[in-house]
């Protein structure tokens, strides 16, 4: 993994952090994938993954084509997150 995320597309979607080891860390939803690590996350970001060998940390995205219906993303977000329910997401949404 690198600090520029020059492979991560700059568009909408649903990004997931993973871990070798502890396993999946963290879900969540961006209107630029590419953005949020690089731009206003990056400083909480970096602080936090500084913790981890930069070596067993991966970053999955996907790329989301319907971020015009923000209730569809919220609910496919909710969905993943009670499926997973990684430890560094403070608030996984209940049922809908």
């Amino acid at each position: 993994m690198t600090r520029e995320f020059e492979s991560i597309p700059p568009r909408p979607g649903i990004y997931a952090v993973r871990h070798k080891n502890d396993g999946l860390l963290y879900i969540g939803k961006t209107k630029s994938l590419r953005g949020w690590f690089s731009g206003g996350h990056k400083a909480f970001l970096w602080a936090w993954l500084d913790k981890y060998d930069d070596e067993d940390v991966r970053i999955a995205v996907q790329v989301i084509s319907h971020w015009r219906n923000p209730a569809l993303l919220l609910e496919l977000e909710a969905i993943i997150l009670r499926a997973t329910e990684p430890p560094y997401n403070v608030q996984i949404p209940t049922e809908m």
